[in-house]
């Protein structure tokens, strides 16, 4: 079955709650203040059914005091039943909640010109034809003036008729790419069952039994009951009146304004990015540091005008904005707010959220923020290449892109799937994927093979760069944790090599010169041919007459290429000579040794003996037991 909110709209004492009642049977003045005086003071809530189509009605109040409770009702409906008394015609509060039907999205609906049975025709027809010249240029241009009377019935069919022929061509909720998200409007305890939560669900699906988050604060809980205008169900559905029985929280950890919504890691904000639209019929311009309060879903909250793309927003104007929120909210891109002003009280102006996760932008580049791509559902691919290219060399994955959308993974896979076609986007290979842009990776390719040129210009010889120091000059510290990731892309693109942890010239093992080369050979040589009575790296330089700095890098190189090995860090002996020791001792007779006989037998003093034998347990050619050796035969 199609479910389709109507929210009323009107003047105070213009019959909305009557009218609501006499197409659905309910009287949506529930409460005894409201009955004893005949207004309404808080949401009402009424629905009827026809065939496969389920209309469901919230009632505003329509006193000026009240708007910001008729905006919480109007935030989640489908379509607006606008209420016109014939004997009054348009009135201030029909004007405000026009303004806040269309600021919240709502793409029209129908029109009741009530009271007919205490006019004549000529008044009636008079004040349908006011309706229609003032309606022009709202969303209700075109939506159907039906004259009524509650009280004989007269129109109520063709009223009937014409809202569901609208519903059926209402835009449909958005479901299966969407979390549950239920807009909560009025919070209350019953014996026996605890805390019940009802309100328009705007998203997604929902059954019995699923755990739920209680939004902006994080709370979790767990569905136990859930219905819809008083019948019991297992599931309900975006478009539905919910009321839900929540376990384990307390009537004090939710009230209006909360969002229940699927588990999930949404993120509440304190700063929200929007398109911002200043009322033709605003008092004053707008600039930035101007107070004032935000309405969004049953929620409102101080704010402040914190960046602005222009100096100054005059009446009628539009203007991309960051508003700073006096308390966390939980929005999401494409959601409608609304702002009024505290003193004096009025609605001037709206907007659509672009981003709730978008850094406070610096005031200089202010101007920027027209550039924000939209949140619509066929822009996606340029607001999520928009966002990857923000995250730089940190990337971002799929479900991050997700979260910040407000949708389910799988939602996004398509427009990121047109990036990467694209070419525009690239997915490194962590698990899971993480996406960076192109750009991104091509200007880091760049930066690394200068930054390689420079680290060996005019060096002759050396082992490479640990990757620790290469990575720390080219990746922000939040792309640290993508080092090997990086190394590995610059790899297959040719612009490095890597060995043994550090980084050397494309199509080496090192770096080294031609003079290098010649340098290396003599200074192998020279320690082969000491064996144990090997020089340090300043007294081969001086043997060889070269500079010591050079020696030093050639031995640095050697040592990590294995040909040389150093003992307790300071001596420098030959590989080969090391492994003649090693098959020595394994051809001994006996089993075990101590460090005395290793000493005499091999003419090594015991500064020396020492660091020897320690290699040889490392590599497993002998094991320390007490004061001896024991040595270990090859099987």
């Amino acid at each position: 079955m199609e479910h389709v909110v109507f929210g009323t709209a009107g003047h105070i004492d213009h019959g909305k709650t009557t009218l609501v009642k006499a197409l659905t049977g309910t009287d949506c003045d529930r409460l005894p203040e409201e009955q004893d005086r005949g207004i309404t003071i808080d949401l009402g809530f009424a629905q009827v059914a026809s065939d496969d189509m389920q209309l469901h009605f919230v009632d505003v109040p329509g006193h000026e005091r009240l708007v910001h409770t008729m905006i919480a009702g109007a935030s989640g409906i489908d379509l607006a039943l606008l209420v016109v008394a014939a004997d009054e015609g348009i009135m201030p509060q029909t004007r405000e909640h026009l303004e806040v039907i269309r600021l919240m999205g709502v793409p029209g609906g129908a029109v009741a010109l009530t009271k007919i049975d205490t006019v004549d025709d000529d008044l009636a027809e008079l004040a349908a034809e006011e309706i229609k010249e003032y309606l022009e240029t709202t969303p209700f241009a075109d939506a159907p003036v039906v004259p009524v009377s509650a009280v004989s019935g007269e129109g109520l069919d063709e009223l009937r008729d014409v809202l569901i022929k609208q519903a059926r061509s209402a835009r449909p909720r958005q479901m299966d790419d969407r979390p549950f998200r239920e807009a909560v409007d009025r919070v209350f305890s019953l014996t026996g069952a605890g805390t019940v939560v009802t309100g328009t669900s705007l998203w997604g699906r929902l059954e019995v039994g699923s755990e739920v988050l209680i939004m902006p604060n994080g709370i979790s809980s767990r569905v136990r009951r859930l219905h819809v205008h008083g019948q019991e169900r297992r599931t309900v559905e975006a478009g539905e009146r919910v009321a839900m029985n929540l376990v384990g929280l307390g009537r004090d950890e939710i009230e209006r304004g909360h969002q229940v919504m699927s588990v999930g890691d949404w993120q509440p904000t304190r700063i929200v990015t929007l398109r911002l639209e200043l009322l033709a019929s605003a008092p004053h311009p707008l600039g930035e540091g101007d107070e004032l309060e935000l309405h969004a879903f049953a929620d409102r909250v101080p704010a402040r005008i914190d960046r602005l793309s222009r100096s100054v927003l005059s009446p009628g104007e539009t203007a991309a904005a960051q508003l700073k929120l006096s308390e966390p909210m939980q929005l999401f891109p494409g959601d409608r707010v609304v702002l009024r002003r505290p003193a004096p009280v009025n609605t001037f102006a709206g907007g659509v959220v672009l981003d709730t996760q978008l850094r406070r932008w610096r005031r200089r580049d202010s101007a920027g923020l027209e550039a924000l791509p939209s949140s619509r559902r066929g822009a996606w691919p340029d607001l999520l290449g928009w966002w990857i290219d923000q995250a730089g060399l940190e990337g971002v994955t799929a479900h991050r892109l997700a979260v910040r959308l407000g949708v389910l993974d799988t939602a996004v896979e398509g427009a990121i799937g047109r990036l990467l076609e694209g070419g525009t986007v690239l997915a490194l290979s962590t698990s899971p994927a993480t996406f960076v842009a192109s750009a991104r990776v091509d200007r880091l390719t760049e930066a690394a093979a200068e930054e390689l040129k420079r680290r060996f210009k005019d060096v002759e010889v050396s082992a490479g760069v640990p990757t620790r120091d290469f990575s720390a000059a080219l990746l922000p510290t939040r792309a640290r944790d993508l080092t090997s990731v990086y190394l590995e892309e610059l790899r297959q693109r040719g612009v490095l090599e890597l060995s043994e942890g550090r980084v050397v010239p494309p199509g080496s093992e090192g770096h080294m010169s031609a003079l290098g080369e010649e340098l290396a050979r003599r200074v192998e040589a020279l320690y082969r041919e000491a064996g144990f009575d090997a020089p340090g790296p300043h007294e081969a330089a001086t043997a060889l007459e070269s500079r010591p700095a050079t020696v030093e890098g050639i031995c640095a190189f050697l040592v990590q290429r294995g040909r040389l090995v150093r003992l307790e860090g300071k001596f420098l002996i030959h590989r080969s000579v090391l492994d003649e020791v090693a098959r020595k001792v394994r051809n001994l007779e006996h089993e075990s040794f101590s460090v005395g006989e290793f000493k005499e037998r091999f003419g090594l003093t015991r500064k020396l003996a020492i660091p020897v034998l320690e290699w040889l347990d490392s590599e497993r050619v002998t094991v320390r037991m007490g004061n001896q050796r024991k040595i270990l035969r090859r099987s």
